[in-house]
């Protein structure tokens, strides 16, 4: 077991270098709001705050040695993040696709009725927990994954097209708030948090505000008030505030699982649980009725969490420990790469963004921004996925259009112009 000491002047630094990198980014787009406030918001209170009132209230058994090396990849991930994404660059990465901006509403409109229409069924079976969607969510863990994620993702794509929309505010913040109540009652804390982080992401990049320092401090306070509700709401918390801290703090279990899994000296998998999770977790369960549990990243559950995996009453998180298990310490070295990849990535589709002020890239700019658009559970980096939904919301814009454009670089102003006048 290492000391309190120890365990706060290795978190302290690591938080003080992730801070820095968020500075870095907050500059580079002259707003403390920014992409990676969704990962900050959730990343903050459990990777750092929580593990520290967690080591001094419940204690610390992790080893030296995994709680240096997981908090310095968290370090390292943020301030590689930043270097790629603040770096200039001269081009714009230009889309094969045509695309235009005359039907966003009416494409809100119809996600928005094919995710009631997916969701439907699920409602149907269950609905005598319609005032309690944390059961549904427990219910349906196994054997409605179809419906249940293509049902969230037509409502974040209702969502962005609404706002994008050249209508009123009441007439976007109806769709905005229908797709909101629809995704309430999937039943996930998360899949509702994600609402609030588009929402942000959108008055930054899509509406061009930028968001000074204590604007940002109450938004990610407002945010955490919210988690702390959705929290409340599914979970019994306790009766003081101190039990409170220590329900949530046993929640967030990202470190001190990937301390748990680099102190077991699990044998190195040489990237198998990566594998198995970008192929076996790609193949719904309706098409493949013997899959497995314990594939890709839930082998680990199965070897630490064995009782949550048979009884399907939802497995705790490994964060890096997962790379730990496939790549051994070269996994810093990975997920270093990795935050690189999202980096630049994350940078071209802002400024796409800027040029174009459409839905798919904003999708795209969102999905980097690391919120789960795409939520399925222990599959892999839903790349491909985020890319065809890009470019299905590029095709989408063109029906019915007058005007179909191809990478049109200086983007009509925002919500200046109606739709008829985009079209002549």
């Amino acid at each position: 077991m290492i000391s309190p000491l120890f365990a706060d002047t290795v978190l302290i630094a690591s938080l003080i270098v992730s801070l820095a990198a968020y500075v870095q980014v907050s500059k580079r787009d002259g707003s403390y709001v920014n992409i990676l406030t969704p990962s900050f918001v959730m990343g903050i209170p459990a990777n750092y705050f929580f593990p520290l009132f967690y080591t001094h209230v419940i204690g610390n058994d992790a080893g030296s040695y995994s709680y240096i090396y997981v908090y310095t990849t968290i370090a390292i991930e943020a301030a590689v993040f930043a270097y790629f994404y603040v770096r200039r660059r001269k081009t714009m990465l230009r889309s094969p696709f045509a695309y235009s901006y005359c039907n966003f509403f009416s494409l809100a409109l119809v996600f928005l009725g094919l995710a009631l229409l997916m969701y439907a069924p699920i409602l149907l079976e269950f609905r005598e927990s319609l005032l309690d969607p944390r059961q549904i969510y427990r219910e349906t863990r196994t054997g409605f994954g179809v419906n249940f994620y293509i049902s969230t993702v037509f409502c974040y794509l209702a969502f962005i097209c609404a706002m994008f929309s050249a209508r009123s505010w009441l007439s976007k913040g109806s769709v905005a708030l229908a797709a909101t109540i629809l995704i309430s009652l999937h039943g996930s804390k998360g899949l509702a948090l994600n609402v609030a982080f588009l929402l942000a992401l959108f008055v930054v990049y899509g509406a061009r505000r930028k968001v000074g320092w204590w604007p940002s401090l109450l938004a990610c306070l407002g945010m955490g008030v919210l988690v702390l509700v959705l929290f409340a709401a599914t979970m019994a918390l306790g009766d003081s505030p101190l039990e409170v801290l220590e329900t949530i703090s046993g929640y967030s279990d990202y470190t001190r699982n990937a301390m748990m899994v680099i102190d077991s000296k699990i044998p190195v998998q040489y990237g198998r649980l990566t594998m198995e999770a970008s192929v076996i977790g790609r193949i719904p369960r309706v098409l493949m009725p013997a899959k497995p549990k314990n594939f890709g990243y839930l082998y680990l559950d199965e070897v630490f969490y064995p009782q949550s995996l048979d009884q399907d009453a939802g497995v705790p998180e490994f964060g890096i420990g997962v790379q730990y298990a496939d790549f051994g310490f070269l996994a810093i070295v990975y997920l270093a790469a990795f935050a690189a990849l999202r980096g630049w990535l994350a940078r071209v589709f802002v400024d796409r963004l800027k040029k174009t002020q459409h839905p798919a890239d904003f999708f795209l700019l969102a999905f980097f921004a690391n919120i789960s658009l795409l939520s399925v559970g222990g599959v892999g980096w839903l790349l491909p996925e985020a890319l065809v939904v890009a470019a299905f919301l590029y095709f989408a814009s063109t029906l019915g259009a007058k005007k179909i454009y191809r990478e049109r670089l200086v983007a009509p102003r925002f919500m200046a112009q109606s739709s008829e006048a985009i079209q002549g």
